[in-house]
């Protein structure tokens, strides 16, 4: 790292903070995608039952809760989860190319370097 000249250092620095960016953003997005499948499960299970009265967990404790807005909340949360993994796609999107750009200009920069040593 000592025959690398100080701006190229710097740029390797934001490279690495932008990996680990990165690295965030996608388990971000796992997340949700677990979250709504989940959702996604609950209202399958829920339209699937006659019971106009249902159970919702809140905390350790069951709550009694009418279908009907068991069923408006689900898919308010589900739409919710969607505009989130909608976002934060669009902002996977933008580190990932940030990222192979750096890459490149990174690339060439190392090289400049080993052959004018």
């Amino acid at each position: 790292m000592q025959n690398i000249p100080e701006n190229i250092q710097q740029e390797l620095m934001q490279f690495q903070q932008l990996q680990s960016q990165y690295q965030i953003i996608v388990s971000q997005l796992q997340s949700l995608k677990l979250e709504i499948n989940e959702t996604e499960a609950a209202l399958a299970e829920l339209s699937k039952t006659e019971n106009p009265v249902v159970y919702k967990s809140i905390g350790s404790i069951l709550v009694k809760s009418e279908k009907a807005d068991m069923l408006d909340d689900l898919n308010k949360k589900k739409e919710s989860i969607s505009i989130r993994i909608t976002t934060i796609e669009k902002q996977e999107d933008r580190v990932k190319k940030k990222l192979e750009e750096m890459q490149k200009n990174l690339q060439k920069a190392l090289g400049g370097q080993q052959t004018s040593s």
